[in-house]
């Protein structure tokens, strides 16, 4: 089977990202599977908090994409930047964790990668360097020009798909539409059979207690969820609901569905979070390229200090190889 390439961005320079990559990557490394590309900036690996990994690892500078092999450690230097800020929120770090994203895709576009996985970024940096994005998704959808996207969760036990990402909970009930919602529950269909459901079991939250229980605790079940249900339905889709938000992340986990449809961000991730914070995978569903990360923050407060943990950064790089296998 041919090696997936795999563009690995370092993230935001002044928290864990560096140090959960090169992490990740000396847990699969030597691997014929997957060849890894760090996009990055090269001073950040020498310095001292990070060598006792990146002096094992037999990484190869590269300067031209198309000259990779396997069974190598690449690292692509996008921007030399010595003088880093640590443990908080900084423009020059915002803007090169950008660039590092910038470059993946580029190589993604032309070819080049079979896969990104990003290490986390922070909202805050991005801001204070003008990046006009909230986060990874609506970057990565912008800069690829994609109609629809939809960010989605793995953990072994849970799967999820969000219909709303970054908005207060107050814009979350008009913010939902009949036809964003049958996008979704699409990328749900779609997410369901790259992780291995050859006929995906999709559920949809309801948005209100009990699923607004006929009415009673809201309309949105009735005027927009139902309908959107009754669309994919038609489509081919193997869905159901709108089912209590209460009860349906519990009979998921016990594998009476494969997938469920979150409506607003904290309704997905905080059981998925409970159940598998260490292990869960961010994956952008409707991208022209498969792209994964781990699904956790920057985590300032023990950036370089060698007590991250890479366990979802390498779960993060694993999955990135099966999907690409999925798409191939």
């Amino acid at each position: 089977m041919k090696p997936v390439v795999v563009a690995i961005t370092m993230g935001d320079l002044g928290g864990i990202g560096p140090e959960v990559t090169l992490k990740a990557v000396k847990e699969i490394f030597p691997s014929e599977s997957v060849i890894p590309i760090i996009f990055g900036s090269a001073p950040v690996l020498f310095r001292e908090e990070l060598r006792s990994w990146s002096e094992t690892l037999p990484i190869r500078f590269l300067f031209d994409l198309k000259q990779v092999k396997p069974g190598n450690v690449y690292f692509y230097n996008v921007a030399d930047y010595t003088d880093l800020v640590i443990g908080k929120p900084d423009a020059k770090n915002g803007a090169l964790a950008a660039a590092f994203i910038e470059a993946a895709v580029d190589a993604s576009l032309e070819g080049l990668v079979d896969a990104i996985v990003t290490a986390p970024i922070c909202k805050e940096s991005f801001q204070l360097a003008g990046v006009p994005y909230t986060g990874h998704t609506s970057m990565l959808q912008d800069l690829t020009q994609s109609e629809a996207v939809s960010m989605a969760f793995y953990t072994e036990p849970l799967k999820t798909v969000l219909n709303s990402i970054h908005i207060p909970l107050k814009d979350v009930s008009a913010s939902l539409t009949e036809q964003g919602l049958i996008k979704t529950i699409r990328h749900a269909h779609i997410f369901g059979k790259m992780t291995g459901a050859q006929f995906p079991k999709v559920a949809v939250a309801g948005l209100n207690p009990h699923a607004g229980e006929n009415g009673m605790f809201g309309m949105e079940e009735i005027s927009i969820i139902s309908p959107a249900i009754k669309q994919c339905l038609a489509e081919g889709i193997h869905v159901a609901g709108p089912y209590s938000p209460d009860t349906i992340y519990m009979r998921a986990v016990q594998k009476e569905f494969d997938i469920v449809v979150s409506l607003y961000h904290d309704q997905g991730l905080i059981p998925l979070k409970l159940l598998a914070f260490d292990e869960a995978v961010n994956v952008t569903v409707g991208l022209p390229f498969i792209r994964t990360s781990p699904d956790h923050g920057t985590a300032f407060d023990i950036a370089y200090k060698q007590k991250a943990s890479e366990k979802s950064m390498l779960e993060a790089v694993l999955m990135a190889v099966k999907f690409a296998h999925y798409v191939a």
